[in-house]
């Protein structure tokens, strides 16, 4: 059921161009994927270290790549000389040129923009808003898809899908529901009117989780297949990776985390949108936008220093819920939150684990995102290549 309020049309390859539907229903087939997979995940694999790793016989996996080759997918690179006797082994490269993504994160004052190509590079832009309507915002992805479609040589023929993400969860009724600057878009089925008003297939999911996909694909992922990207917003919330891939659970809402807190405690959980208001508050109405913090957090004012004690015990609580539940190799800070502003949330960082028998369990490192930029809409691109191809 969620599935089908995160994907329209139910069948995308309805809408894909005839060069992509190889297999009828499917572009690629089930050991293809595997094959494609397993070649994302390793950039520097050869066809000896796959057909190694792979559960196919040796035949198989090279007729595999042959038509992987033959479709255009699969690029052979150099001969690489084996680690031990053999013979030297081809370099296994995704075509760049395959196709591509588009992926769309909406904020509370912005919108990111990106392009994926079939072998992860991407470009992105961004442009802000302010209250405008659904229409408005649909006619300048308009433009900024032809733009970057332009920017990297694709034609519109050449897009496998759109992923949409936005701040807020899931409903039963397929609706997202999000943040109050952003109300009138509960109100859209954003699946739906985005595959209609593009004539292209989407996806669509929670900007947190998209964040935390795109973390795990081109951050701090490729060190941990376990974490958890606490993502610092307007609201806050948190994607969840487990070993390499998304958690969203049955309601598609896993990461909620705003639910931990008691109503008495919602005013002061370590959103940003409360730390705007906190400065308004104390006078510091010259702050008007999440993007303006920067200059709140370097040098830290003594009115943030104030808001960072307030808030930190229900972090702290925070860090200890999933670290309880999710068990992750490392906790993520990110989303927009200012480098300064994360960092004195992790040196008031406790955990309260406690030894027994002389020994305490693992904790998670704690660090700060470096990919910055749009980071929820990168990993929105990531959404139809993922259901598509790997």
């Amino acid at each position: 059921m969620i599935t089908q309020f995160r994907t329209y049309p139910t069948d995308p390859t309805t809408l894909l161009p005839q060069r992509f539907c190889r297999h009828g229903a499917a572009v690629v087939s089930r050991n293809e994927r595997q094959v494609l997979s397993a070649v994302w995940q390793d950039p520097e694999q050869t066809r000896a270290s796959l057909t190694a790793r792979m559960e196919l016989a040796q035949q198989s996996v090279h007729r595999l790549l042959s038509t992987l080759h033959d479709d255009g997918m699969i690029l052979f690179g150099p001969l690489i000389p084996p680690k031990h006797k053999g013979k030297p082994s081809p370099r296994l490269l995704l075509n760049p040129r395959f196709g591509c993504a588009l992926g769309v994160s909406i904020d509370t004052d912005r919108v990111g923009v990106a392009c994926m190509d079939f072998s992860g590079g991407h470009v992105t832009r961004q442009f802000p808003i302010s209250g405008d309507s659904v229409e408005a915002v649909l006619d300048r992805l308009e433009e900024a898809f032809d733009a970057l479609l332009e920017q990297t040589r694709f034609r519109r023929e050449d897009v496998l899908g759109v992923g949409f993400a936005i701040a807020g969860y899931l409903m039963k009724n397929g609706r997202y529901n999000p943040p109050d600057p952003l109300r009138h878009w509960s109100e859209v089925h954003l699946a739906r009117r985005v595959s209609e008003r593009f004539a292209l297939p989407c996806w669509t999911d929670n900007s947190a989780n998209t964040a935390a996909l795109c973390e795990a694909m081109f951050g701090l992922g490729r060190q941990h297949r376990d974490l958890v990207y606490l993502s610092f917003n307007y609201g806050f919330g948190a994607g969840i990776i487990s070993e390499g891939d998304l958690l969203r659970g049955a309601f598609g809402n896993a990461g909620e985390i705003g639910m931990i807190f008691t109503p008495e405690e919602a005013g002061i959980r370590p959103a940003l949108g409360l730390l705007l208001a906190h400065l308004r508050h104390a006078g510091r109405g010259e702050l008007r936008s999440i993007e303006e913090l920067d200059r709140a957090v370097s040098p830290m004012l003594p009115e943030v220093t104030d808001w960072v004690g307030q808030v930190a015990p229900q972090l702290n609580r925070v860090l200890n819920a999933v670290t309880a539940v999710a068990d992750p190799a490392c906790i993520v800070f990110g989303g927009q939150i200012p480098r300064a502003l994360a960092q004195a949330f992790i040196d008031r960082a406790e955990f309260f684990a406690r030894p027994r028998h002389g020994h305490i369990n693992p904790l998670p490192e704690l660090a700060i995102s470096t990919l910055g930029g749009e980071t929820p809409a990168v990993g929105a691109a990531c959404l139809p290549l993922r259901a598509l191809l790997f």
